[in-house]
């Protein structure tokens, strides 16, 4: 069994009307009691398995939860215990045996060192739910929750709105969500209910930054599976990240993180869109908006540090310049238009081959390596000449890289015979490289503007100005250094 998932944080203001709501549609309320387990290394967590024991109303449910395809998808078995409401039944994991989600169960226990399965928090709520019927057929269970997670004699709210997938349409589920978002200030999460009451339990809320996770399509994949699974990997990096932003916490590595992900999807609806005939032209705006305006926190924070040690070392007079007003990064990402952006692309990533080019996997193959080739030659003319570029040029390359790296290491796998990592490598050195060069331009002008105010500034903007020759002769000779690297594409 699978599970289709939604859910969203629900601000103080939104809560009333939308209880109201619910109970206008005949929502029912029951209480939720759940004890979740895990080793005493936290071996489930680490492996993304979730496994509980719940009291929901008067009878006992052992469920466990594993990962799935993408970020709202999950593996899910359940299993009715009889007992008493008034004692809880002993857990038992051999109740999952023979399923896909038992797998990964049996996976993560052999790989602790003590598989013994102890309490580790637990989860009391009151549930208000009903069952959804739109007009395509689709049937959404829709459910808001308000209780507490608690663990090691500590507690901590949890005021959540869940979107299911009963049957019917897929498409429906995703409709009523964008609906959701657009009206109330709602905010997808992807932080589950046991990562909760894990980070109660470790006393330890601090925001976690999200790497990319490689993508994982057959070798062997068709153009409309090898673009689901590319959507699914960056999407995954986005809502992990975006999930992570809230006022008042140290969010700069979740900044970071969050960006590579969103250039990643730009890179896919860009560079890939022939395999996809059903993008918006109205996503990449938005999405490169919001990448703008977490960019501005970067630029200030990322920069900085990058070029203090120089200007340290140069025996700067003034070191950091002044914080332009940046938009506020929560703000930015929980914004209507771009929650309801990715909500409609999760709803591709989930789509039926209907929403895709009918592509054969030779024919996704040859389009990906005609990318390839073309962003491959382009920075390659580009290395030669560097450091004669205009600034915008150079940056235009920089971004040229990006592509290339990204792109590259989304579709390495349709090549699994080919050595991939000499030229990865290199890619990254160059990447960084410019990056650096990139950085002492942005600081250079932050400090060029700054000096009208503060004449310290000078120094900094025109020892950085100087610098730029050095950074980009390094640049220059990182991409020169990418001729005659063997590549899986050709």
């Amino acid at each position: 069994m699978t599970e289709l998932e939604l859910k969203f944080c629900v601000p103080d203001a939104a809560l009333a009307s939308l209880r109201e709501s619910l109970l206008a549609r005949g929502a029912r309320r029951v209480r939720l009691r759940a004890h979740y387990f895990d080793t005493a290394c936290g071996a489930l967590a680490q492996h993304r398995v979730a496994l509980r024991l719940r009291l929901e109303g008067r009878r006992w449910v052992q469920t466990l939860k594993a990962a799935g395809e993408g970020a709202v998808h999950r593996l899910e078995h359940e299993v009715h215990v009889p007992g008493s409401s008034r004692e809880r039944p002993a857990l038992d994991p051999a109740r999952h045996d023979g399923t896909p989600a038992g797998a990964q169960l049996a996976a993560a226990l052999q790989a602790a060192a003590d598989p013994q399965l102890i309490e580790q928090h637990a989860t009391d709520v009151w549930r208000l739910r009903c069952e959804l019927h739109g007009a395509d057929g689709s049937c959404i269970e829709a459910a808001l929750d308000t209780g507490h997670a608690l663990a090691a004699g500590r507690s901590s709210p949890i005021v959540e709105f869940e979107l299911e997938h009963k049957g019917g349409p897929v498409p429906g589920l995703f409709t009523l969500a964008r609906a959701c978002v657009q009206h109330g200030g709602l905010w997808q999460s992807t932080l589950t209910k046991a990562e909760r009451g894990l980070r109660l339990r470790l006393d330890d809320d601090a925001p976690r930054a999200s790497k990319a996770r490689p993508p994982q399509p057959a070798a062997d994949a068709d153009g409309a599976a090898l673009m689901r699974a590319l959507l699914q990997s960056a999407l995954d990096q986005v809502l992990a990240n975006a999930s992570e932003m809230r006022p008042d916490a140290d969010v700069v590595e979740v900044v970071h993180q969050l960006r590579v992900g969103l250039r990643r999807l730009r890179v896919l609806l860009r560079d890939l869109a022939p395999l996809a005939p059903g993008i918006d032209a109205g996503w990449v705006p938005v999405l490169s908006r919001v990448f703008s305006q977490l960019g501005e926190q970067r630029d200030h924070v990322a920069v900085a540090a990058a070029v203090r040690p120089l200007l340290q070392a140069a025996g700067a007079p003034l070191l950091d310049w002044q914080p332009p007003v940046a938009a506020d990064p929560v703000a930015a990402v929980r914004a209507a238009d771009v929650q309801a952006t990715l909500l409609a692309l999760q709803a591709l990533a989930h789509a039926g081959d209907e929403a895709y080019a009918a592509l054969s996997h030779k024919a996704a193959r040859d389009l990906v390596a005609a990318r390839l080739r073309k962003l491959h030659r382009q920075v390659l003319r580009a290395g030669a000449r560097f450091e004669q570029l205009p600034v915008e040029e150079q940056h235009r390359v920089r971004k040229q890289l990006k592509r290339l790296r990204y792109l590259a290491d989304f579709t390495a796998p349709l090549w699994p015979t080919r050595p991939w990592q000499r030229c990865r490598h290199r890619l990254a050195v160059a990447q960084d490289a410019l990056g650096l060069h990139q950085d002492v331009a942005v600081a250079a002008e932050a400090f060029r503007q700054q000096a009208g105010n503060d004449p310290r500034a000078w120094f900094a903007a025109g020892w950085l100005q100087a610098h730029q020759a050095v950074t980009a002769r390094a640049a220059g000779e990182a991409l020169v250094r990418l001729q005659g690297v063997p590549v899986f594409w050709r």
